[in-house]
C-alpha cells in the first residue's frame, strides 16, 4: 500500500499527514495518541484505503510534524491546528476517529466545527477526568521533569518495555517495528515537548460540553484497557447523545496494534452507516 506524504502550513509550523487511497473516495481522518504518531494507524489505514481517502496527521510536536517547544501544547490548541488543516486541505466534512489523547482532542474538534465532521469515533478517548494536578504541571513548566522524561524514552525504546506498554506478544516487537514505534523518541525536543503537554493539559475541561455533540458518535473500547479509567467510558456513553459502544472483550487500550482487522471492521461499519 502506497503512502502519500502531504504537508500543511500553518502559522505555528508544518503538519505531517500520511494519506491512503486514492483521492476521489470518501475521507477518514485517524487521529493518533500521546507517545504515538501516523505510523500506529498503518494497518487499518492501508485495510480502510480499499474504500475510503484515509489522512493520518502527526500532531504538531509529533512523528514528522514540526515540533517547536514555544507554542501551546493543549488539546484544544492541537484540535484548533487540525481544523486549519482540514480545511486547507478542503476535505472536509470527514468521518473523524480519535484514539486515546487523539480522542478528546476530536472530541474539541466536533465541537468547534461540527460542520467538518460527518461521524465521530472514539478509540478508547481520554477525558471526562481531572487533568495534570498543578505541582507537576508547575514542575513541568520549570522544566524540573525533562531529565526524567529522557530516561522514560530510553526505557521504551526496549522491546520487553515495549511489548508490555502496548500489550503485545515479544515476538511481534520485530527491530523494524521498534526503530518506527519509538522514532519519535529520538527527536531532542521531545522532553520539553512531553513538559509542555503537561504543563498546558486541559483534560476534561469540555466534559460538560459533550451532550452538544448530536453527530453519530461511536465508542470503542476494550475490557483490559489500563491506560483510560472504565469510568471515562462510561461517562462518553452516558453524555453523548447519539452514540454507540463496541466494547471489545480481552484487548486492552492500543486497539490498532492489538486487533487491527477488527478495529477496521468496526470503523468501516460505522462510517457506511453514516455516509
Amino acid at each position: 500500500m502506497s503512502i502519500t506524504p502531504l504537508h500543511v502550513s500553518l502559522p505555528e509550523g508544518n503538519i505531517h499527514i500520511a494519506v491512503y487511497g486514492s483521492q476521489n473516495k470518501t475521507p477518514v481522518i485517524l487521529l493518533h495518541g500521546t507517545a504515538a504518531y501516523h505510523y500506529c494507524w498503518r494497518n487499518v489505514a492501508a485495510h480502510l484505503a480499499q474504500s475510503y481517502r484515509v489522512y493520518c496527521p502527526d500532531m504538531l510536536g509529533a512523528g514528522f510534524s514540526d515540533k517547536p517547544i514555544d507554542v501551546p501544547y493543549s488539546k484544544r490548541a492541537q484540535a484548533l491546528r487540525l481544523i486549519s488543516a482540514i480545511e486547507s486541505l478542503g476535505c472536509g466534512p470527514v468521518h473523524l476517529a480519535g484514539h486515546s489523547l487523539g480522542g478528546e482532542v476530536a472530541t474539541h474538534i466536533a465541537l468547534e466545527a461540527p460542520h467538518l465532521i460527518q461521524s465521530l469515533m472514539l478509540i478508547a478517548p481520554d477525558g471526562f477526568r481531572q487533568g495534570v494536578i498543578p505541582p507537576v504541571r508547575w514542575a513541568a513548566r520549570k522544566g524540573w521533569m525533562n531529565g526524567m522524561f529522557r530516561r522514560a524514552m530510553r526505557s521504551q525504546m526496549k522491546p520487553k518495555t515495549l511489548s508490555r506498554i502496548l500489550a503485545l506478544p515479544l515476538d511481534r516487537i520485530t527491530p523494524d517495528f521498534m526503530e518506527n514505534w519509538t522514532m519519535p523518541y529520538t527527536h531532542p525536543n521531545t522532553p520539553d515537548i512531553i513538559a509542555k503537554s503537561l504543563a498546558d493539559d486541559d483534560t476534561g475541561v469540555i466534559s460538560d460540553h459533550v451532550p452538544q455533540i448530536t453527530l453519530p458518535s461511536l465508542l470503542v473500547y476494550g475490557t483490559k484497557d489500563r491506560m483510560i479509567p472504565k469510568r471515562v467510558f462510561a461517562k462518553y456513553q452516558a453524555h453523548l447523545p447519539n452514540v454507540r459502544t463496541e466494547i471489545y472483550e480481552g484487548y486492552g487500550h492500543v486497539l490498532m496494534e492489538q486487533c487491527p482487522e477488527r478495529l477496521s471492521e468496526t470503523i468501516d461499519s460505522f462510517v457506511k452507516e453514516n455516509l
